[in-house]
C-alpha cells in the first residue's frame, strides 16, 4: 500500500482510482516513520462526497474523500486545521491570503510571485493544512492545490493572514480578531462532532492571538502586491 507524508503526518492509502495516487505522488514517503493511520477507500466514501457535489467525476470525489479523512485525523490527533487560502512563503515565513472563491486571492499571490521572482514560493494555492506545533502555527503544502495546481511539499511558520476584498484603491489595515474569526470559520472545514468543533475553535483562537492579522482592499495591479508586501513583510503599515 502506498505511503504518504503530508503535513508531517505519515499514512497509508489505497485508492480505487489512479487520480488520487497521481496528485499525491510527490508526497510519497519511503522513510522509517510508522504510519499514523491507514485508509482503504470505498465506494461509500465516494457516495458521501457525491451527495455534496454530484457534478464531479468519481475519481475526483475520491480524492476529496481522502482529503477529508486526512483532515479529520489532523484535527483530532495533530492540532491541524484546513484553511481555504493561498499560502506563499518569503524568506522562510508564510503569508496567507483568504477570500471567497473568485475574489482574487490566487491572483494576488501571483502578483507577489511576479514581483519577487524566485524569492517567493507557493506553499499551496487552495487547501493548505495549518498545524500548531511547539507553540507556533505552520502552514503545509498539500496535493489539493486549486485549479492552478500550485503547491510545494514544504512547511513554513505563519507570519501573517490577510483577508482580501476587491476595491478600486489598494488599502491594507490591521484586522480585528472577531473579523478574522468570521472569515476563518467561513473558509474552513467545520466538523459536525461537538468535541471536534470545540477543538477547532480552540486552535483558531490560539492562531488569532499568535499571528498578525490584516484586511486588504485591492485591485489587480503591481501596486496591490507592493501594498500588502510592504505592510506584511516589511512592517510598513500606515
Amino acid at each position: 500500500m502506498p505511503r504518504y507524508k503530508i503535513a508531517d503526518i505519515v499514512f497509508d492509502a489505497r485508492p480505487i482510482y489512479k487520480y488520487s495516487a497521481s496528485i499525491c505522488a510527490k508526497y510519497e514517503y519511503v522513510g522509517d516513520e510508522p504510519s499514523a493511520f491507514s485508509v482503504v477507500m470505498t465506494e461509500d466514501d465516494i457516495a458521501k462526497e457525491r451527495a455534496l457535489a454530484p457534478e464531479f467525476p468519481d475519481a475526483y470525489l475520491e480524492s476529496l474523500a481522502l482529503f477529508r479523512k486526512l483532515c479529520d485525523y489532523a484535527l483530532e490527533n495533530a492540532d491541524g486545521i484546513i484553511f481555504h487560502s493561498s499560502a506563499i512563503m518569503v524568506d522562510g515565513k508564510a503569508y496567507l491570503f483568504t477570500a471567497p472563491s473568485g475574489t482574487g486571492k490566487s491572483t494576488h499571490t501571483r502578483l507577489w510571485r511576479e514581483m519577487l521572482g524566485d524569492k517567493a514560493v507557493m506553499i499551496n494555492d487552495d487547501k493548505p493544512i495549518i498545524r500548531y506545533v511547539d507553540g507556533d502555527f505552520y502552514v503545509y503544502g498539500t496535493p489539493w492545490n486549486g485549479k492552478h495546481r500550485l503547491d510545494t511539499n514544504a512547511r513554513a511558520k505563519i507570519d501573517g493572514i490577510c483577508a482580501i476584498r476587491q476595491a478600486k484603491e489598494n488599502v491594507i489595515e490591521k484586522c480585528s480578531t472577531q473579523e478574522m474569526l468570521i472569515t476563518i470559520m467561513n473558509q474552513t472545514i467545520r466538523p459536525t462532532d461537538i468535541g471536534q468543533m470545540d477543538k477547532l475553535l480552540g486552535l483558531i483562537d490560539k492562531m488569532l492571538k499568535t499571528v498578525k492579522l490584516y484586511k486588504l482592499g485591492c485591485n489587480v495591479s503591481k501596486e496591490a502586491a507592493e501594498t500588502s508586501y510592504n505592510a506584511m513583510v516589511k512592517g510598513e503599515l500606515k
